[in-house]
């Protein structure tokens, strides 16, 4: 395995680095990276299909092939990070390791493998995490507040392999955070085991909406102009639209293209990952779900979430301690207190 490297002319030699890996349900993933006049300058990646949610049994464990595959992976990872000698690493889990039940016995092997302690995150923290992100992805001050300034009211969506995030805030500020235990591949595994055919999409559909029947209602509103989408899944799918936008009329061509008229039945017959096209359909559903419920009129993928919210969330607590031992006082945000929702 093999550090893919981005060296960025605009970084200077003195710009601290970070480092965020995140173990997912799908893949584990790493990144090395600086921040200079609040941008993230990725300087190297890494990342692995370990597939760890599809992993997990009947009896809710991770088969002992996949902790194989995780803890080969994890000593990769610290072979290729060594070199860096970043300034803060942090380790985050998600989904797939939050419900596994061998995860307490998982974890001291995967500590020693990668040698950095690893965090299993709540899903509140995993959004807050993806909302900045999002939002430090989306552009500079504007005088006038418009659809991306940070003056915006946001609502960013991750529709995750094992969970699914929705955040609202305010620029760099989260106002709140909510986390659903189903992700696009927990969704898909469950309905299109069989295939992917109309009628296990509408059962899928009705599932996911269930599944987040308030979200609106704790987002504070119905009615969104706008929301920003974080997972590589809604990225995939306005990829397949050829959209780099996403309304609510292609969310609605795209089932009858990929769902009604058979496409992605078709495709996943050629797709090297077997699992590629199940995981698609089910975060479609979830997706349409989604903007029903909060009556969101577009979406935005984002090439931005949880890793680079990680960086700037460290970039921030190094801020704080230099500030601290400087005498300087931080300066409260004008912004509603953020508080989770369960």
């Amino acid at each position: 395995m093999a550090l893919s490297t981005h060296l960025h002319p605009d970084v200077p030699p003195h710009a601290p680095i970070y480092a965020a890996v995140e173990l997912g349900s799908d893949s584990f993933r790493l990144i090395v990276a600086s921040v200079e006049h609040d941008a993230v300058h990725i300087l190297a990646t890494l990342n692995e299909p370990i597939r760890l949610g599809a992993a997990i049994g009947a009896n809710g464990c991770l088969g002992p092939e996949s902790r194989r595959r995780a803890l080969a992976c994890l000593r990769d990872f610290r072979t290729s990070l060594a070199p860096w000698e970043p300034r803060a690493v942090r380790v985050v889990a998600t989904a797939a390791l939050r419900v596994a039940c061998d995860t307490p016995a998982f974890l001291p092997a995967a500590v020693a493998a990668l040698g950095h302690p690893i965090e299993v995150i709540s899903g509140e923290e995993e959004g807050r995490l993806v909302y900045l992100g999002v939002a430090g992805a989306l552009g500079t001050p504007a005088p006038i507040p418009a659809p991306g300034a940070p003056g915006e009211r946001r609502l960013v969506l991750d529709v995750g392999s094992g969970s699914t995030e929705v955040a609202v805030g305010c620029g760099m500020h989260v106002e709140l955070v909510q986390s659903f235990g189903v992700g696009a591949l927990r969704q898909g595994l469950a309905f299109f085991g069989d295939g992917i055919s109309p009628g296990a999409f509408e059962a899928a559909l009705a599932s996911s909406r269930s599944r987040v029947a308030d979200a609106g209602a704790l987002a504070g509103r119905h009615g969104w102009a706008r929301a920003y989408g974080a997972s590589g899944t809604l990225r995939a799918l306005a990829e397949l639209a050829g959209q780099s936008v996403l309304s609510v009329d292609a969310l609605q061509a795209l089932r009858r293209a990929l769902v009604d008229d058979g496409e992605l039945a078709r495709a996943a017959q050629a797709w090297t990952q077997p699992g590629r096209a199940v995981q698609l359909a089910g975060g479609l559903a979830l997706l349409l779900a989604l903007v029903e419920e909060l009556g969101v009129r577009e979406l935005v993928p984002v090439q931005a979430g949880l890793r680079a919210g990680v960086i700037r969330d460290l970039h921030r607590r190094a801020l704080e301690e230099l500030g601290k031992k400087a005498g300087a006082k931080m300066v409260p945000q004008a912004c509603a207190p953020y508080r989770e929702c369960v």
